[in-house]
């Protein structure tokens, strides 16, 4: 018999993948969807696959199992892929398992191994994908993934987009013709757990994740169990502002849609702004419109920093007339008494 707790994972899993409950899908119907499952064998991703397989057929998915051997643990690192790969045999579902060499790939580009291994990861899921027709990749981020991700980036120093933590639906990093899914973001790792002892699950154990030399793992380890003895909700808690967050930049994102599409002007390579219309603005729109500016010159905000926005918004509130604001080191702010109008040095 299926308990509650396994029957709401499994219904969460389904309802991430399928946005459109309206319109169910008849196993059967078509060739069926292909649906990317990463899978490192952890009792996370092992509870994201068994909910997603027992689903798929209801939703006719066709799921592949993918698993990236980041070649860092040795013999440990083997073992995990040979796990999953006997995993998706046991249950007849396609795998495909990679390795990648990290540390020569870290020591390539002048990155960080956490930030090679990521790159490596999401790389081979895309191309994964693409081998299988499959449009969503299914990641097995949880609740205290998120809680620790939202403290993480609020000691980094973020504003309301990293507030909002991860997302349960977007672009796949590095691949934005994919979607990523993450259908256990409200799913605790104790729930996580009691599901593998319920569907007699066996997960792998990753020992990097209690090397403390990793800020992510000092977070989990060391600052939350502090944190806890202030509140011993605070993993809610955090998991909660990141759904706050969420919510109000919807409403700021449709807001400063409005007012961009109201008082700004693309003309090419450039983005001609009305002065006095943006001065009339609130500080939060005044912050975000100028943001949209460079987000549709550049197409992202990496290396927009808080003090720069504020130092041009200074100016711009000023008296000052005619004059060049170099917001960015790529990016600079033609200032006239009626406008400015944002360009790309390279232009």
């Amino acid at each position: 018999m299926i308990s509650n707790l396994v029957s709401r994972i499994r219904f969460d899993v389904e309802r991430a993948v399928n946005p459109h409950p309206s319109l169910p899908r008849k196993a059967g119907e078509g060739k069926g969807e292909g649906l990317i499952l990463a899978v490192s064998g952890g009792a996370d991703s092992l509870c994201l696959a068994d909910a997603a397989l027992a689903v798929a057929p209801r939703l006719c998915l066709k799921p592949v199992i993918a698993h990236l051997d980041h070649g860092l643990r040795g013999e440990a690192s083997r073992a995990d892929a040979e796990f999953v790969r006997d995993f998706a045999q046991a249950h007849e579902v396609a795998c495909v398992v990679q390795q990648a060499d990290v540390r020569a790939l870290a020591a390539e580009r002048k990155v960080s191994i956490e930030v090679a291994a990521r790159d490596a990861r999401y790389g081979f899921l895309a191309r994964t994908a693409d081998q299988h027709n499959a449009t969503l990749v299914a990641l097995a981020h949880h609740a205290d993934d998120q809680a620790e991700t939202v403290l993480f980036r609020l000691l980094r120093g973020t504003g309301l987009a990293g507030l909002r933590g991860m997302q349960p639906r977007s672009p796949l990093h590095g691949a934005p013709h994919l979607t990523a899914v993450r259908p256990l973001l409200r799913v605790t790792r104790a729930d996580i757990e009691q599901y593998c002892r319920e569907c007699h699950l066996q997960p792998r154990h990753d020992a990097t994740n209690d090397e403390l030399h990793h800020a992510r793992n000092r977070i989990r380890h060391e600052l939350l169990p502090v944190l806890e003895q202030y509140n011993p909700n605070i993993r809610a808690v955090l998991t909660r502002l990141a759904d706050t967050a969420a919510s109000n930049l919807e409403v700021i994102e449709a807001a400063t849609h409005e007012a961009f599409e109201r008082i700004a002007h693309v003309q090419g390579d450039a983005i001609e702004v009305d002065r006095p219309a943006w001065r009339a603005l609130p500080a939060g729109l005044q912050r975000e419109v100028l943001r949209e500016a460079v987000r549709r010159l550049k197409g992202d905000l990496t290396n927009l920093g808080y003090a720069a926005v504020e130092e041009a918004r200074d100016v711009l509130n000023s008296d000052a007339g005619a004059g060049e604001i170099a917001l960015m080191h790529d990016v600079r702010i033609a200032v006239t008494w009626r406008t400015f109008t944002l360009v790309r040095r390279s232009a």
